[in-house]
């Protein structure tokens, strides 16, 4: 249920808006909030708070709820209430809807960590720490009887190291790590017992990197050692299917981002000796996995974008950061434009891209500006369509904390959401399409102090995200794909 009537957005703050209104439905118990200014077409309502009144409040390392995964249409995420024990959750959108599908209890007190989760398929695939077992790899269909241990790697109380779980073809794949000398192991399981097993083993020497992409229904990664240099890899979750792509340097090599063009193709960026970035796109295959330019010193993947690859660097001694693309055809640099620091010559003022997102046809990034200590004195949000002329700041209101950044995330309706401290609300949740006119506050979810939405996640047609309850630490928050702002004049800077 809508109540109250829309506001306009004007300038850095609101214009015409009254306090927040709340509706509580007697049907699902779903608290509505009334949106300022945007997306008249639909709500932003509370689905329901996780925390029990009066429940020690958990750390920020370990938020409630947390890990939000889209699994074929359906939202599950963990809470990890008490130290030793936590709660895997499925929720369909409304309160009645979001229930615990089970608890873990962990052998001893200590972070259990319910952690890693995958998505294969209708199943969801995690690691929690459980009585009898120790840290172990688990599968879940939804339901208590159907959530169970895939597979007791480290027999008994022990636990087993696992890491970079990530899907390839219809199954799920994950590196055992080292144990009494032995390398590092690749696995797939297909969540039974017996389909859970080794597919490679790599030598002691051998490094796999953190980050990885999924090309053509392969999972691409990399292998590195001192002898052998670093090697691109794939798997499609079978040992024949198991190989290497290509060797990308002679030498152990740091990778420094990976991104995907709308094809399909991944893009990848390391930096190899001699101060140099190299930038690399792969379709997993020998011939398509191909460098395509190089720079020198610390140049940074935003993401991909047409036909191009877009990056960042400082120039002019930390005066601006300067956007530059590559030609995913063949390569071919050239400079898109640079964007101003205000800050040029105060003390430890270089700027810096924070974070990148594509969405409706635009490259989105985060830009802060740095202090001496660890916290950025300002983040503000850009928008570039590959062009100078298209290339436009949109808000100077992002978290500055050096712990917490604020989100960026496609809606897949051709907007952007973000966070925001612009107006002086406290960081609550924006949209925009990437012009100054249709950018504005989605909510004042949090009136007294900003409600500082995180993890957002898509399932179909709404956006599900972390926020303050208003009650008792951080709930679980939705909202449309589709929230827009209709277009109002904003004052100029």
């Amino acid at each position: 249920m809508r109540v109250g009537s829309w506001c306009v957005l004007a300038g850095l703050g609101m214009l015409g808006c009254g306090g927040v209104e709340e509706d509580v439905s007697a049907a699902t118990g779903d608290a509505r909030v009334q949106a300022h200014a945007c997306a008249p077409g639909g709500t932003v309502y509370k689905v329901k708070d996780i925390l029990p009144p009066g429940a020690p409040l958990p750390s920020p390392n370990v938020p409630v709820p947390d890990s939000l995964t889209n699994v074929q249409g359906t939202l599950y995420f963990g809470s990890d209430l008490y130290g030793d024990r936590a709660t895997l959750w499925r929720s369909d959108g409304t309160s009645v809807g979001t229930v615990p599908v089970k608890a873990f209890i962990a052998p001893g007190p200590g972070y259990q960590g319910l952690s890693g989760f995958t998505p294969v398929g209708a199943r969801l695939f995690f690691m929690v720490n459980a009585s009898p077992f120790g840290r172990e790899l688990w599968v879940s269909d939804g339901t208590g009887a159907g959530t169970r241990l895939v597979r007791d790697l480290e027999p008994g109380t022990a636990s087993s190291s696992l890491s970079y779980l990530g899907q390839a073809g219809d199954v799920l794949t994950f590196f055992r790590n080292p144990s009494a000398g032995a390398g590092v192991s690749l696995w797939r399981s297909d969540g039974t017992e017996a389909g859970t097993f080794q597919l490679m083993a790599y030598g002691p020497d051998q490094e796999v990197s953190s980050r990885s992409l999924e090309v053509a229904g392969a999972r691409l990664f990399t292998m590195s050692s001192t002898g052998a240099g670093t090697w691109l890899w794939r798997t499609d979750g079978t040992a024949a299917g198991t190989m290497r792509v290509k060797r990308l340097d002679a030498e152990r090599i740091s990778l420094s981002g990976w991104a995907h063009t709308e094809t399909g193709v991944g893009v990848f960026t390391f930096w190899d000796s001699g101060a140099i970035t190299e930038v690399w796109k792969t379709d997993g295959t020998p011939g398509g996995t191909v460098r395509l330019e190089s720079f020198g010193g610390d140049v940074r993947l935003l993401g991909a974008l047409g036909g191009h690859v877009y990056l960042s660097s400082v120039v002019g001694g930390g005066t601006a950061l300067r956007v530059s693309r590559v030609s995913l055809a063949g390569g071919g640099k050239e400079t898109v434009t640079t964007l101003p620091n205000r800050y040029a010559g105060q003390p430890g003022a270089w700027p810096f891209a924070q974070m990148a997102v594509r969405a409706g046809g635009k490259l989105y990034l985060s830009v802060g500006i740095g202090t001496p200590g660890p916290a950025p004195r300002e983040v503000s949000l850009w928008v570039t369509d590959g062009t100078a002329a298209g290339t436009r700041e949109l808000s100077r209101g992002l978290s500055t904390s050096d712990e917490w950044a604020s989100p960026l995330f496609d809606t897949g309706a051709g907007t952007l959401l973000f966070s925001s401290n612009e107006g002086g609300t406290g960081l609550e949740p924006w949209v925009t399409d990437g012009t100054p006119e249709r950018t504005g506050l989605v909510a004042d979810l949090s009136p007294l102090g900003g409600s500082s939405p995180e993890a957002f996640t898509r399932v179909g047609g709404t956006v599900f995200f972390r926020a303050y309850s208003n009650t008792w630490g951080d709930a679980l928050w939705a909202m449309p794909t589709n929230v827009a702002c209709p277009a109002q004049e904003r004052l100029a800077r």
